[in-house]
């Protein structure tokens, strides 16, 4: 290995490696072996000149790729039998039909018949319903004095929304 070379090591664990000369030399270290051992070595006499007291793990990840290589790739779990896989799909679809009869059931009781409105005989159902108008006044008020109410409340404790200098929230009446 040449001078050059480890120089460069030298200077990229000190981060003084200039950028021109960066990307070269990672791409080096990613392909030779030789130059990432030697760049763990330069680190670990760097740790030791510092004094940062922390164990160097030399070659670990180099020690662990090797015994992976060596290690037997794992099985996959043999392939259950063929009968299994209909019977949890046969099973699924009952838990469904089962699920879809209890709903079925519970909206429509088993003593209670549908009716039409025409076969019921009897008066005429009239909606009492109030108009328009007179609802939306009333509902007007109501709104009012919660807002007003609210605002009022919100300010005497502090409490300060989204957007603090709006006091009353409006609202359009025209619907």
């Amino acid at each position: 290995m040449k001078d050059e070379i480890r120089e460069q090591l030298s200077a990229l664990l000190d981060d003084e490696l200039s950028d021109a000369e960066r990307p070269l030399l990672l791409g080096r270290l990613e392909r030779d072996v030789q130059l990432r051992d030697c760049l763990g070595r330069y680190q670990l006499i760097s740790e030791v000149l510092h004094g940062s007291g922390q164990a160097s793990t030399l070659g670990l990840a180099d020690r662990v790729q090797r015994a992976l290589e060596h290690e037997a790739p794992p099985r996959a779990a043999p392939a259950a039998a063929g009968i299994g896989g209909w019977w949890k799909a046969i099973g699924g679809l009952a838990v469904a039909a089962s699920v879809t009869a209890v709903a079925v059931m519970s909206l429509h009781p088993a003593g209670s018949k549908p009716e039409s409105l025409a076969s019921s005989g009897g008066t005429p159902v009239t909606a009492n319903a109030p108009a328009p108008q007179a609802q939306w006044k009333r509902i007007d008020k109501r709104l009012a004095g919660y807002l007003v109410n609210h605002s009022e409340y919100a300010a005497s404790r502090g409490v300060q929304g989204v957007m603090p200098y709006v006091r009353v929230v409006g609202y359009d009446s025209g619907r």
